[in-house]
């Protein structure tokens, strides 16, 4: 009995040291402090006092003791730097005053918060597009199943295909789905009856994605949405369970990081509320333009798993229709 009491009297020290030696080794927790935060408008001068119609500003913010920094914009977006240095560009036109708010953290989680208000003037609009989405009302968009290549895989950039045909990035150079190419098969069915919804409100565009309980996700992300199904032995990307995103207001960004030429697009990106994406499911949220009329639209998207995979959907306002209704 000595015996085990005595075992047990030597794991209780061992223990005890141990967390001693874990506190010595997080050190103290320290607060930051001296938070400072500039705000650097692009274009401002005397004459454009809230910058030049871009929206782009560069906030720099330094304190002490401060292992990272986190922005919230004030127009429902964030980000974090290490170095306190980030750019953000402010959409909504006109001269908007914006309260940003930074939060300086240290060690163990203690932090400290700071808040300015700046006045930011931005100019950017695509009325047409927001026109073409919407036909100044509301519009219902699909995939356009009869179209070969309606969806389809490419390169993200030309350094992917050397010795490839140049248009080969910005096309589903890699593989271009046929005409009604998801139909007919069980782990796909859920995938053409999607309906992407274009509303607008005054000079706001809303999207929302009805997709009837269930989406198609990449194979790379089945495990994160409960997948693979037991029917789904090979990992295949298919059709799961999923509650769509709740609704919000599209914000529309002139596109400057992209390779496509720009005969090939229409240099404007869609960046698409809560989290929201076009059906299929390769967890971007960032869809450029490549073209739109007012019942057919080419948009891209680059895979947030892969930044090597570009893919590209083209909708219609054209309801689809199966060709072999014996297979569904």
């Amino acid at each position: 009995m000595k015996y085990y009491y005595k075992l047990l009297i030597l794991a209780l020290a061992v223990s005890i040291h141990s967390c001693q030696d874990d506190d010595t080794e997080f050190g103290d927790i320290i607060t930051p402090s001296n938070l400072t935060i500039n705000a650097d408008l692009q274009g401002q001068s005397v004459a454009d006092p809230n910058g030049d119609g871009t929206g782009i500003v560069v906030f720099s913010a330094s304190s002490d003791n401060t292992l990272n920094y986190t922005y919230d914009f004030g127009d429902g977006r964030t980000g974090t730097t290490f170095n306190g240095v980030i750019e953000h560009r402010f959409v909504e036109l006109g001269v908007i005053s914006y309260n940003v708010t930074v939060t300086a953290t240290g060690t163990g989680g203690a932090a400290t918060t700071q808040t300015i208000v700046i006045d930011v003037l931005s100019t950017f609009d695509d009325a047409e597009a927001k026109q073409f989405l919407t036909g100044g009302t509301s519009k219902t968009w699909y995939w356009s199943v009869a179209e070969n290549g309606h969806w389809g895989v490419g390169p993200s950039s030309p350094d992917q295909i050397p010795g490839q045909a140049p248009e080969a990035y910005y096309t589903p150079a890699f593989f271009p789905v046929p005409a009604f190419g998801r139909y007919c098969n069980d782990l796909t069915e859920c995938f053409y009856e999607d309906e992407m919804v274009f509303t607008m409100d005054g000079n706001n565009v809303s999207y929302e994605l009805k997709n009837f309980g269930a989406t198609y996700f990449h194979n790379t992300y089945l495990s994160e949405f409960g997948g693979p199904s037991a029917d789904n032995p090979n990992n295949a990307d298919e059709c799961l369970p999923f509650t769509a995103p709740a609704p919000g207001v599209i914000t529309f960004v002139p596109t400057t990081d992209t390779v496509v030429p720009a005969d090939q697009s229409r240099k404007t990106t869609m960046l698409l509320p809560n989290d929201n994406f076009i059906s299929w499911y390769v967890g971007a949220t960032e869809y450029e333009i490549l073209e739109i009329t007012e019942n057919r639209m080419v948009l891209r998207c680059v895979q947030a798993n892969d930044p090597a995979l570009a893919w590209y959907h083209t909708l219609t306002t054209d309801v689809p229709v199966n060709p072999n209704p014996t297979c569904s």
